[in-house]
């Protein structure tokens, strides 16, 4: 199945997990073409300022991929740099947070798989 740039959704979240600002999404796969194990197939842009706000993850698996940019990354508690090249995996039981200080986006390529 090919799609096309022009059929990918592109949507918003404001305060996305109590986070800051409004979430950019890139839906790469529309939701009702997603194999059954995958919740969540985008790329995200925060802008300076934005944020996904942690959360805890039950039944499913996150991974987040740095396109673009730098943020911080809070990862069980854990809060590092989150640059481009890195990623994060946040299984059933963990919890993260991302949140983008810098002047350029922070671009993340988002998958959530379900267990």
């Amino acid at each position: 199945m090919l799609i096309r740039s022009s059929g990918m959704q592109k949507t918003q979240r404001e305060r996305l997990r109590g986070g800051d600002g409004t979430i950019d999404f890139l839906h790469i796969v529309p939701a009702e073409e997603l194999p059954s194990k995958l919740r969540v197939c985008a790329v995200i842009d925060l802008k300076k300022g934005c944020g996904i706000g942690e959360h805890t993850h039950q039944g499913d698996t996150e991974i987040y991929y740095v396109l673009e940019g730098e943020g911080v990354l809070c990862d069980n508690g854990a809060v590092r740099p989150f640059r481009k090249g890195d990623c994060n995996v946040c299984g059933s039981g963990g919890s993260h947070a991302v949140y983008n200080e810098k002047d350029e986006t922070l671009k993340i390529f988002e998958v959530i798989v379900f267990e």
